[in-house]
């Protein structure tokens, strides 16, 4: 693969996806920017690279990765929700970070097979949504100051550039469950909340959560058939 065409790939791609949420988010909602995140902007682009420069085995087992990634993804967000509802942004995204890395590490020293992923996503999936905190719910565009989206595209390029040019040390267990952490919605989340109070923030994760479905299922078909 040309390194030039890789190059481009790791700088423009996940940044322009990100663009598109912040545009939704500027001009209809909170909720509504969290479920456009439900698609895989990062993790797909990610995989993508990966793919193009390790071969589809190594891919499909990224996939696989980033698919049990979800459930830390999922636990990323309710932690923030739940510790929202009675602390500062900081604490909230703090706790909600330990969440994540401790489960994607716990995850990684464990094999489980692909099917049993499956059936623990969807059971998490259901579970976070049936008992998702109650928040007053953000209906209104929230605007984002530039310098704030200069910020988010620097963040998304550090981690795919990370996790693509390390995926061979990291091995694919942990590229996989790290490409899911949610930067963009960590981004979103924390200023949302920070500016508008902890609904914003929440109405943001919660979005995320009800399309998640869309990136479980991409990157279930990249497992099975790469």
């Amino acid at each position: 693969m040309d390194e030039n065409i890789l190059l481009a790939l790791k700088i423009f791609l996940s940044p322009l996806l990100m663009l598109v949420v912040t545009f939704l988010q500027a001009r209809t909602s909170a909720s509504a920017g969290g479920r456009f995140m439900g698609w895989p902007l990062v993790t797909g682009p990610i995989i993508l690279i990966i793919f193009l420069q390790e071969g589809a085995a190594f891919a499909a087992k990224t996939a696989h990765g980033a698919l049990l990634g979800q459930i830390s993804l999922i636990a990323f967000a309710w932690s923030y929700a739940l510790v929202a509802l009675r602390a500062p942004w900081y604490l909230s995204i703090a706790c909600a970070s330990v969440m994540f890395i401790g489960s994607v590490y716990l995850v990684s020293l464990i094999h489980i097979p692909l099917w049993l992923t499956f059936i623990l996503l969807v059971s998490a999936l259901y579970f976070v949504n049936k008992f998702w905190p109650k928040y007053e719910p953000i209906t209104t565009p929230l605007a984002s100051p530039r310098w704030e989206l200069y910020l988010r595209i620097a963040l998304v390029i550090a981690l795919v550039f990370v996790l693509s040019e390390f995926s061979q040390t990291l091995g694919p267990a942990l590229t996989g469950g790290f490409s899911t952490y949610p930067v963009i919605a960590t981004i979103m989340g924390t200023f949302n909340h920070k500016r508008f109070g902890a609904s914003a923030a929440i109405s943001l994760h919660h979005g995320l959560m009800q399309r998640l479905y869309i990136t479980s299922i991409i990157l279930g078909a990249a497992a099975i058939f790469l």
